[in-house]
């Protein structure tokens, strides 16, 4: 006979009422878990069950609970110690959003953690000042697509995205619709290419325009992080150009660079 237990926790494995059900397994461990913490159930301090019991009690792997406590770190929620465990470190949600990049696999993952709306999508024509950046001719035609990501976890806006591909790769941009895969993915998944660099600038926006402001919902004099991505294939052809502006509040990128010494140096 089945112990007691193994019914509690089958119970607890299904997501609370309310909860987006749309979510990915780790956005519902996330929000639930989060809901627990604002409502009162741990104080400051307090450690949250381990992931083995976390993982058990949702029905998912370790990897998808671990996961959904790196949400809840980017949220400032918890805190995550070595020997010790998960620790509260806040009862009261102040919405922000942090992103690390030190690799392609790092874009995948911020593409699949994050929900991306699909506000439209045309064919532009290039001018000289594009035709520079995208490395280009003038009077060609690309294909325009802008997008907003949220945190699926806080419901805040992430980014306000314009994202330009050459119109070759435009069969791909229903898929990318629908789905969490990025374009570049999309792009050397279904045109045999291979992203060989990523060229990567940051620049502070102050002030917002207008349009980006509404976008991502902060008033018209926030300032804004804007990050640019040139997605470089074989013979320096470019892929995908992406540029995307986040709030400048509420969102924190970091970077970690390694570095390779030589012998004897």
């Amino acid at each position: 006979m089945p112990a007691p237990t193994s019914r509690t926790n089958q119970r607890a494995a299904t997501p609370d009422k309310g909860l987006a059900t749309g979510l990915p397994k780790r956005g519902l461990v996330a929000e639930a878990l989060s809901r627990e913490i604002l409502g009162g159930k741990y104080s400051v301090g307090d450690l949250l069950p381990s992931e083995p019991d976390l993982s058990q009690r949702f029905g998912v792997s370790r990897h998808t609970v671990r996961s959904a406590l790196q949400t809840l770190q980017r949220l400032g929620l918890v805190s995550s110690h070595q020997g010790v465990g998960t620790q509260v470190q806040a009862t009261r949600l102040v919405s922000r959003y942090s992103h690390s990049f030190s690799s392609a696999e790092d874009l995948l993952q911020y593409a699949t953690a994050t929900s991306v709306r699909l506000l439209d999508r045309r064919e532009v024509e290039v001018d000289a000042g594009m035709a520079l950046k995208f490395g280009c001719k003038r009077g060609e035609h690309w294909w325009r697509v802008r997008t907003v990501r949220t945190d699926p976890a806080s419901r805040a806006v992430v980014s306000y995205s314009e994202i330009h591909i050459p119109l070759a790769f435009g069969a791909i941009l229903d898929e990318a619709a629908r789905g969490r895969e990025p374009i570049f993915a999309l792009i050397e998944r279904h045109f045999q290419e291979t992203i060989q660099e990523i060229q990567q600038e940051i620049a502070c926006v102050a002030p917002l325009s207008s349009e980006e402001a509404a976008h991502l919902k902060v008033s018209r004099n926030s300032p804004g992080m804007e990050i640019t991505r040139r997605y470089i294939g074989h013979n320096g052809r470019v892929l995908e150009v992406a540029r995307s502006v986040h709030p400048g509040k509420t969102f924190r990128y970091s970077m970690r660079v390694q570095l390779r010494h030589g012998s004897g140096t």
